[in-house]
């Protein structure tokens, strides 16, 4: 990949989130990215570890989209949303979002995404978008896709900036939309209506995982609420569950 003004290129990290982080902390803009060849230390939700082969795309971006702290858990489905529309824009068909902001392609994940917040020198709150994107290569293990599988043709420092550039839109017009909300009101609103449309499994019967991968209930996904919730319809009423609490599967 050729560097880039915006995009710090390395071959070897072993988190670009952790650069990514570093950076901020340290003041760096918002939009400077951090891309590698290839993780040693890559990590998703949960502190989960993420595979990171060579030959597929890892890349970090730092966010000050000047809301409140209270708002910035809106911002993992709103990065979901622009990382998803780059890989559209690209080409890749079929492409929708997984609660709470991976990407599945044909059922299969194609990216992950973790979202972490911090506070800088100055005591401002920013946040490092990660993704992942499978590009050449999919673990086999973990139901995974991959761009290559799509159809879809890209050099890496495309999609690095495809999928920068589409962030940072999507994060300023959520910001330029959340400031204009009343408290109430919750981090998704302006985005909930653009979220729904491209939702996977919506009105279809999922069971919620607890993080320990335990059954907590079954019902029908209704709707993801506008604080970011998944709400199920069960048998013996709604419930509703943080990103934090579950993760959702669809019932085979």
């Amino acid at each position: 990949m050729e560097n880039e003004t915006e995009i710090r290129v390395l071959d070897e990290v072993g988190s670009t989130n952790d650069e990514a982080l570093s950076l901020g902390r340290a003041g760096a803009a918002h939009g400077l990215a951090v891309a590698a060849r290839r993780q040693t230390a890559g990590r998703g939700r949960r502190g989960h570890a993420w595979d990171s082969p060579a030959g597929n795309l890892y890349l970090s971006v730092v966010l000050r989209p000047n809301v409140g702290p209270e708002r910035l858990s809106g911002l993992a489905a709103v990065c979901g949303l622009g990382a998803l529309e780059a890989l559209s824009a690209l080409g890749a068909t079929d492409v929708l979002l997984k609660w709470p902001n991976d990407l599945l392609a044909r059922e299969r994940k194609i990216s992950g995404i973790l979202v972490e917040a911090a506070r800088d020198s100055r005591g401002e709150t920013f946040a490092a978008c990660g993704i992942g994107v499978n590009v050449e290569r999919a673990p086999r293990g973990l139901g995974a896709t991959c761009l290559e599988e799509l159809g879809v043709q890209v050099t890496l420092p495309a999609l690095a900036q495809g999928l920068r550039a589409r962030l940072c839109e999507r994060c300023d017009a959520w910001a330029a939309s959340i400031r204009a909300l009343v408290e109430k009101d919750g981090p998704l609103t302006p985005v909930l209506d653009d979220y729904l449309a491209h939702l996977a499994w919506l009105g279809e019967s999922v069971v919620a995982l607890s993080p320990a991968g335990d059954a907590l209930c079954t019902g029908r996904l209704a709707t993801i609420d506008a604080w970011g919730r998944a709400v199920l319809e069960t048998p013996y009423g709604t419930r509703a569950f943080s990103a934090e609490q579950a993760s959702l599967r669809p019932l085979a």
